[in-house]
C-alpha cells in the first residue's frame, strides 16, 4: 500500500451522523417539504423528529427550530472521524469537499474502479483530515441527480468548518460548549474571539403551502417558487398588502418586522463592535447567487490588504467562502440595528431568500421583547471584549426607540424627509432623540457615520428621479417607462423636468445611467426628489402597480442602517420619499473604494428592470475628474479622464449591463414578453447603459454574418464606443444593474489583473458578474490602434445586443484630449518579431466532422472542429476522434498560425432554432471562419480574428482561403482561449473553438505518459528549465451543445416534466472536450443511481480520463469557449488548489465557482495528484449539469516498480553531477 495512505494522527473527533426524512416546514405561514432530508447528530435524531413532526400537525405546520443543516466543527490537524447510520430505505453517503480522505474508503460515492463508499442501510465509517482552515460542504453522492426524487433538493447537506488549532466553540445564547450549530462563538489562542454565522443558500425546492398545493404568487396567479437560506424561507407571496388595491404589492414594506414580524430565516445577532466570520455556503443544485450583505464588507482574501473590498459575491452551488467582516458588526461607523442580507437577484430575493443582522447597542439578557412582544433571546457577549451597556427607561436598547406602530407601515426617518414646500415630513419623539449620537444630522441619526474632520468638506449631491420614454437604439427598441436618475442641475439647464423629458423622448438627449464620483475620505450626502409617477402602468410584462416611495440603497460607503438605507429593513425606518419629497442620506466612503452601486431598495423588483440604477465611483485621495473631450471638471458622466494626485492619469468607462429589460419595438409590440405579466420567466431584453446593439436587427440586412461587428457594413451599434489613443491607460467600472442573470464580460486583446491593486493576482480576459456585483478592470497592458469588441460571452447576452467596440485612435482626434502620461506610460506593441525571436508556426484547417460524444452514440452531426493540418486526413477519415484544438507555445514566442476552410461549399452550415436563443430569427449561418486567441498580443486591424468597426483588413476566411495570423505570447499566460468570429451563434455550439498554452520559457511538451513530443496533446508533460516537470491537463467546459441520440432525436436533458420550455439559457446540452456522458445512457443500463459513476458496471466515462502518479505536480488548464451564459463550476474530489494560483494570501479551495464564457482557470492542485484511485472531477450544478454529462475522472495510478527505480536513479544522478 502506496505510504501516502497512512497519514499523520492528529488529535481524533467522531460524529456520529444519522440521515432522517421529516416534512421540513420553512415558515410560518406553513410552507412545507413535504419530503425533507437533513443530517442530525445521531443522538439529536429522535427529539427532532419527534418535535419536528408535532409542530407539522399543527393546524398551520410551524417550523421547529433544530430542523436545520448540520454543521460541525473541528480543529486544523484534527482527524474526523465519522460513523453515518442510514435508517432511510434508499442509498445514502456523505461526501466531504476540502479536507483530505482515502478516495477508496472515504469519498461517499461509487466512482471509476473505486470500492463504493455509499450505504444503503446500517452504518459506514469515514475518516476525514482537517489539513487546511475555512468552511467545506458535505453532501449526498448516492443520488446526484436534481430531480423531485433526490437527496440534495430536499436538504440532504451540511458543513464542516476547520478551526484553528485549539480554538473553542460556544452556544452564542447559553455560552456552553457546542457540539453542532449554525451559529457559535468561537475563541482561539492569542487572537480576539469572534461569533461565526453559517449560512447555507439552497434552491429548487420542492414546496406545498399549508393545504398541500404548490404555492400560487397572489398578484400573478402563477405557481410560485422558493429559494431559502438554511432551511427557512420569507417570500414575498405570504406577506401580503394591507390593501385591497391590486395595483399594491406591497414591495416597499415586505421586509419590515413593522408590518409582518422578523423573518423566518435565521436572524444573526451581534454586539455593535463583535469580530465576526461568517460562513457562506451556497448547498443547492442549480442557480448562481449573489450574496450581498447591507452596510458591511470584506476583501476577497481576508489576510492580503491589497486584496480587493466587496459586499456583493457570486456563488455558486457546492462553493463555499469565510467572509472576514472588517471592522466587525456594525462596520467601521459602529452601526446599530438590522442590517438585511439576501440574495441579489432579484426574483430569488422576493421566493424568499433573504434574512437579517440585528446588531445590538445594550445588553440583551433575556428578559425585553420587541415591539410585537416577541421575546429577544439572550445574547452572551464575547468575554475578551467590553460588555456592553444594560438598558434604562430613556435607553430601551434597538429597536425599541424607533417610534412606530406593531401591524402598520414603518415611518420615514425623523428629520430625513423633506417636504416640497419646506420642513420635515416629522420630528423625532424624545425617545428617539435620546439615543442619537451627540452630533446628530439628517441622514445619520443613530450612528456618526462621517468622521468630526470630514463635517466641513460635505460633498453633496442633488438628483431626482424622472420617468421617459427611453430609446435604445436606431431599430426603434424602447421603454415607455424608463427611470432613472438624473443631477437636478441637468435638469435645470435643460429647462426644467418638462423640457428635459422632451428631449430624451425627442432623442436630442441620450440619457445614460448617472455616475457620479467623490474621493476616498469625503462625507457625501444624497438629496433625492422624486419626481417619478406613483404607478408603474400595466403592459404585456408586469402589473400595474403603484411605486408611491422610492429611495436608494448604496453598496460599500458606511452609513446609517436605520436611516439611510434606502429601504425599510427589520424594524427600522422606511427610508424613502414619496412624490415631489426630497431623501436626504449621508455616507462615509473610507477609502478607494472605486466602483460603488446603487438603486431603489423598495420597489427593487419592479424598478430595476426600468433602469433605477447608479454608480458612485470613489476615486483615490486627490485625484480629480475631468471631460474627456474638453479636459474641464466632470460633474458625472460615464466616462471621465482621471488625474491622480501623482500626475499620472487614466480613462475611465463606466459600463452597466442589465436584463429584463421591458422593451418594445417601433411599432409597440413588446419584445420577448412573459405569458403573464408579472412573471419572472425570463422576460424582454438586455441593454448597456440603456442601449442594445441586437444581432438580430443587423442580420436582417441578410449581410453574411462574418460582418455583423463591421461598422463599414452596418455603421457603429448603439451600444457605448469608448475611446482612448495607444499607451493610454484605460479603467473599465464594470457594474450589473438588473435584474436576475449572470454576464460575462469580454474584451478582445486586453487582459487586467483579477484584483487591480494586487500585482500577485493573475490576469483575466474575462469577467463573470451577478446583479450588485461591481469590478474595475485596470488595463495597463499594451495595445495598438484598431478597433476592439467587447461583449458579453453567452450567447443570448450577444445575440441581444450586449456588445461594442472600445476605438483606439491611430492619430489625435479633436473630440479626445489626449492624456497626461507619467514615466509608466503603456507602450504600444511591437510591430514584428525581431530576428532573435523564436517564431511556432502552426497550419490550422477548419473542418465539418460528425462528433461523436459517447458510445451511446450521441452525437452533433454538423460538428465543426479547428484541427491541425498533419492530422486533417485521419480526422476526417475516422481513424483518430477530433478534439479541440490546442496549440503550445513558450513565454517570449511569436505565434504564426495559418488558417485554411476547408468546408464543403455543397454542405452549408443548416440554421437550427435549438439551442434556443430569445426573439431568434432564421438566418443563413456563415461559411466565413476565423481565429481570435485571448491575452496573446497582436494587432487588431491585421491579426484580431474580428472584421470589427472600421478595422479595414478582411480577418475571416472564405470557403477555400486561407489566412496568416501573428501573435506574441509576451508572459506565460496558461490557457487562452481561441474561437471563431464568422458566427457566433452557428459556430461555437457546434465546437469551433480551441486555445493556446503558454507554457513557461524554454519548456519541452510531451504526450502525457510517452517521451514522444506533441504541441497539440490534450493530456501533456511540461518540462522547463529551473522549474518542476508537470502533468498538464487541457479541460474545455461546453454549455449548450446541439446534441442528437442514436436514433436521431434531439437530446434536451433540461426539458421541464410539465412541457414547458425552459429558459433559453438553459437549452443544450453540456460536456467536456466534444465528450459527455449523460446519466440518462447509463440509467438506462443500470438504473442504481448511486453506480452512475461506476466504470465497473459501466466502463470509463466518454470524457477525458486524465492519468498521474500520485505526487505528481498536475495543472488543470481549464476554459469555457461555449456557448450558454448559465454558470458551472469545476471540483476534483479530495484535491485543493489556490484561487489565484501564485498569490501567497490566496483563497485555498476545492471549488471553483462562476465558471461562464471566456472563463480560464489554470488550477494546480496542492501537494499534486493524491493517491491511488478514481477521483471525481464535475461540475458542482447537480442540475442539469452532471445529470447532462459533465463529469470524468482524474485517476491516480500506482507507480511501477520500474518508475520508482528510475526516480531513485534520477535523484542520484542528480547528485553525483
Amino acid at each position: 500500500m502506496e505510504l501516502c495512505r497512512y497519514p499523520e494522527m492528529g488529535n481524533v473527533r467522531t460524529f456520529h451522523i444519522e440521515a432522517i426524512q421529516i416534512p421540513i416546514v420553512y415558515n410560518k405561514y406553513g410552507d412545507y417539504d413535504p419530503d425533507g432530508l437533513l443530517y442530525v447528530l445521531e443522538e439529536d435524531a429522535e427529539r427532532i423528529k419527534r418535535e419536528a413532526l408535532q409542530r407539522f400537525r399543527m393546524e398551520i405546520p410551524q417550523p421547529y427550530e433544530e430542523v436545520r443543516p448540520l454543521v460541525i466543527r473541528v480543529n486544523l490537524g484534527d482527524t474526523v472521524k465519522i460513523r453515518f447510520r442510514n435508517s432511510l430505505n434508499r442509498r445514502l453517503s456523505i461526501h466531504v469537499q476540502g479536507l483530505s480522505y482515502d478516495v477508496n474508503t472515504s469519498d461517499g460515492s461509487c466512482v471509476g474502479y473505486n470500492n463504493d463508499s455509499t450505504t444503503s442501510s446500517g452504518e459506514i465509517w469515514y475518516t476525514w483530515y482537517a489539513d487546511t482552515e475555512g468552511v467545506y460542504l458535505f453532501n449526498d453522492m448516492a443520488d446526484p441527480r436534481s430531480t423531485e426524487d433526490a437527496t440534495n433538493i430536499h436538504g440532504l447537506f451540511g458543513a464542516v468548518i476547520v478551526e484553528a488549532p485549539e480554538a473553542k466553540w460556544f452556544d452564542p445564547e447559553t455560552g456552553k460548549e457546542l457540539k453542532s450549530g449554525l451559529m457559535a462563538d468561537v475563541y482561539q489562542p492569542g487572537k480576539p474571539a469572534f461569533r461565526e454565522y453559517s449560512i447555507f443558500f439552497h434552491d429548487e425546492l420542492e414546496i406545498l403551502n399549508r393545504e398541500g398545493v404548490q404555492p400560487i404568487d397572489p398578484h400573478t396567479g402563477l405557481p410560485s417558487s422558493t429559494t431559502a437560506i438554511s432551511y427557512r424561507s420569507e417570500p414575498m407571496r405570504n406577506r401580503m398588502p394591507e390593501t385591497h388595491d391590486p395595483a399594491d404589492s406591497a414591495e416597499d414594506v415586505s421586509m419590515s418586522s413593522w408590518v409582518y414580524g422578523d423573518p423566518a430565516p435565521p436572524i444573526l445577532f451581534a454586539y455593535v463592535g463583535d469580530p465576526v466570520k461568517i460562513r457562506l455556503l451556497h448547498g443547492g443544485v442549480k442557480e448562481t447567487h449573489v450574496f450581498h450583505l447591507h452596510n458591511h464588507q470584506w476583501r476577497l482574501e481576508a489576510d492580503n490588504p491589497a486584496s480587493t473590498i466587496l459586499d456583493s459575491i457570486t456563488i455558486g452551488p457546492q462553493e463555499c467562502y469565510t467572509l472576514d467582516i472588517l471592522y466587525g458588526a456594525g462596520s467601521l461607523n459602529h452601526v446599530i440595528g438590522d442590517v438585511i442580507f439576501h440574495c441579489h437577484l432579484y426574483p430569488h430575493f422576493m421566493e424568499g431568500m433573504w434574512t437579517l443582522w440585528r446588531i445590538y447597542d445594550r445588553l440583551q439578557d433575556g428578559t425585553g421583547e420587541l415591539p410585537d412582544r416577541t421575546p429577544i433571546r439572550p445574547l452572551m457577549p464575547l468575554k475578551d471584549r467590553e460588555f456592553p451597556p444594560k438598558k434604562d427607561k430613556m435607553h430601551p436598547g434597538y429597536p425599541n426607540f424607533i417610534e412606530g406602530i406593531v401591524g402598520e407601515s414603518p415611518l420615514q426617518p425623523p428629520l430625513g424627509v423633506l417636504l416640497p414646500g419646506g420642513g420635515v415630513t416629522r420630528e423625532p419623539t424624545p425617545l428617539e432623540r435620546a439615543n442619537f449620537v451627540e452630533n446628530a444630522v439628517p441622514g445619520a441619526l443613530y450612528t456618526d457615520t462621517c468622521p468630526c474632520h470630514t463635517d466641513r468638506k460635505i460633498k453633496v449631491f442633488e438628483i431626482a428621479m424622472v420617468q421617459a420614454d427611453v430609446t435604445y437604439n436606431r431599430y426603434g427598441w424602447h421603454d415607455p417607462q424608463g427611470r432613472f436618475f438624473v443631477l437636478k442641475e441637468d435638469l435645470e439647464r435643460h429647462g426644467g423636468l418638462e423640457c428635459y423629458i422632451r428631449k430624451v423622448e425627442k432623442q436630442e438627449i441620450k440619457v445614460e445611467p448617472l455616475v457620479i464620483r467623490a474621493n476616498a475620505g469625503d462625507c457625501i450626502e444624497l438629496h433625492t426628489t422624486n419626481l417619478l409617477p406613483e404607478f408603474i402602468e400595466g403592459s404585456p410584462f408586469q402589473q400595474r402597480t403603484r411605486t408611491d416611495i422610492v429611495g436608494h440603497h448604496l453598496h460599500l460607503v458606511k452609513f446609517d442602517t436605520i436611516v439611510s438605507d434606502g429601504s425599510a429593513n427589520g424594524w427600522n425606518n422606511i427610508a424613502g420619499a414619496r412624490r415631489y419629497e426630497t431623501l436626504v442620506e449621508r455616507f462615509f466612503a473610507n477609502e478607494e473604494l472605486r466602483t460603488v452601486f446603487f438603486h431603489d431598495h423598495l420597489f427593487a423588483n419592479v424598478h430595476q428592470q426600468h433602469g433605477l440604477f447608479v454608480a458612485l465611483i470613489i476615486e483615490e485621495t486627490g485625484a480629480t475628474f475631468h471631460d474627456p473631450q474638453s479636459g474641464k471638471e466632470l460633474h458625472s458622466g460615464t466616462r471621465a479622464v482621471i488625474r491622480r494626485k501623482n500626475g499620472t492619469s487614466f480613462r475611465e468607462f463606466a459600463l452597466f449591463v442589465h436584463d429584463f429589460a421591458f422593451l418594445f419595438d417601433r411599432k409597440g409590440n413588446p419584445l420577448n414578453p412573459p405569458k403573464v405579466p408579472g412573471s419572472h420567466n425570463d422576460p424582454g431584453v438586455m441593454g448597456i447603459n440603456y442601449r442594445a446593439e441586437p444581432m438580430r436587427e443587423r442580420l436582417r440586412r441578410k449581410e453574411d454574418p462574418a460582418y455583423l461587428f463591421s461598422s463599414f457594413v452596418h455603421g457603429d451599434p448603439a451600444t457605448p464606443i469608448f475611446e482612448a489613443y495607444p499607451g493610454d491607460e484605460l479603467m473599465f467600472r464594470l457594474i450589473d444593474g438588473a435584474h436576475e442573470e449572470q454576464h460575462s464580460f469580454n474584451i478582445t486583446g486586453m487582459s487586467w489583473r483579477k484584483e487591480p491593486s494586487d500585482l500577485r493576482s493573475p490576469l483575466a480576459a474575462s469577467q463573470t458578474l451577478g446583479v450588485s456585483e461591481a469590478f474595475n478592470l485596470n488595463v495597463t497592458q499594451k495595445y495598438s490602434a484598431g478597433d476592439y469588441l467587447y461583449y458579453f460571452g453567452g450567447i443570448d447576452d450577444a445575440w441581444l445586443g450586449l456588445w461594442g467596440i472600445l476605438r483606439v485612435h491611430r492619430r489625435y482626434r479633436k473630440h479626445l484630449k489626449p492624456l497626461c502620461r507619467g514615466k509608466d506610460r503603456i507602450m504600444p506593441l511591437p510591430a514584428c518579431p525581431s530576428k532573435d525571436d523564436v517564431i511556432r508556426r502552426y497550419e490550422v484547417v477548419a473542418v465539418q466532422k460528425k462528433l461523436i460524444y459517447n458510445e451511446y452514440g450521441d452525437n452533433d452531426p454538423d460538428g465543426l472542429v479547428f484541427v491541425p493540418l498533419e492530422d486533417v486526413d485521419n480526422v476526417l477519415a475516422g481513424k483518430c476522434m477530433p478534439k479541440p484544438l490546442i496549440l503550445r507555445a513558450n513565454t517570449g514566442d511569436w505565434i504564426e498560425v495559418t488558417l485554411h476552410n476547408a468546408w464543403d461549399p455543397e454542405h452549408p452550415i443548416p440554421y437550427f432554432s435549438y439551442p434556443t436563443v430569445p426573439l431568434d430569427m432564421e438566418y443563413t449561418p456563415s461559411m466565413r471562419v476565423s481565429l481570435n486567441p485571448q491575452f496573446l498580443q497582436y494587432d487588431p486591424v491585421c491579426d484580431s480574428g474580428i472584421n470589427v468597426g472600421y478595422n479595414e483588413m478582411e480577418q475571416t476566411v472564405g470557403v477555400g482561403e486561407s489566412k496568416r495570423y501573428l501573435w506574441h505570447a509576451d508572459q506565460e499566460y496558461g490557457a487562452c482561449i481561441i474561437q471563431s468570429f464568422g458566427d457566433m451563434r452557428n459556430h461555437r455550439y457546434h465546437g469551433l473553438f480551441g486555445a493556446v498554452i503558454v507554457e513557461p520559457s524554454g519548456s519541452q511538451w510531451y504526450r502525457n505518459f510517452t517521451e514522444k513530443k506533441d504541441s497539440f496533446a490534450e493530456q501533456a508533460v511540461i518540462t522547463a528549465p529551473g522549474a518542476e516537470n508537470f502533468r498538464e491537463y487541457v479541460l474545455f467546459i461546453q454549455n449548450g451543445i446541439r446534441l442528437l441520440d442514436v436514433k436521431g432525436n434531439l437530446i434536451r436533458t433540461a426539458a421541464a416534466d410539465n412541457g414547458e420550455p425552459v429558459d433559453a439559457e438553459d437549452t443544450g446540452e453540456k460536456g467536456y472536450n466534444y465528450r459527455s456522458e449523460r446519466f440518462a445512457n447509463r440509467l438506462a443500463r443500470d438504473s442504481r443511481i448511486w453506480k452512475v459513476f461506476s466504470s465497473k458496471v459501466h466502463g470509463d466515462p466518454a470524457t477525458p480520463v486524465w492519468k498521474a502518479y500520485p505526487g505528481d505536480r498536475v495543472i488543470f488548464r481549464t476554459v469555457m469557449p461555449a456557448d450558454k451564459p448559465r454558470n458551472t463550476s469545476i471540483t476534483v474530489h479530495d484535491h485543493l488548489w489556490r484561487e489565484q494560483q501564485r498569490d501567497p494570501f490566496s483563497r485555498i479551495i476545492p471549488l471553483q465557482g462562476g465558471v461562464s464564457i471566456g472563463n480560464k482557470f489554470d488550477i494546480e492542485l496542492s501537494g499534486g495528484a493524491g493517491c491511488p484511485g478514481d477521483y471525481l472531477y464535475r461540475s458542482g450544478n447537480f442540475a442539469w449539469d452532471v445529470e447532462s454529462g459533465m463529469w470524468g475522472i482524474f485517476r491516480v495510478v500506482k507507480r511501477t516498480i520500474w518508475c520508482r527505480c528510475k526516480g531513485i536513479y534520477r535523484k542520484i544522478r542528480g547528485y553525483l553531477m
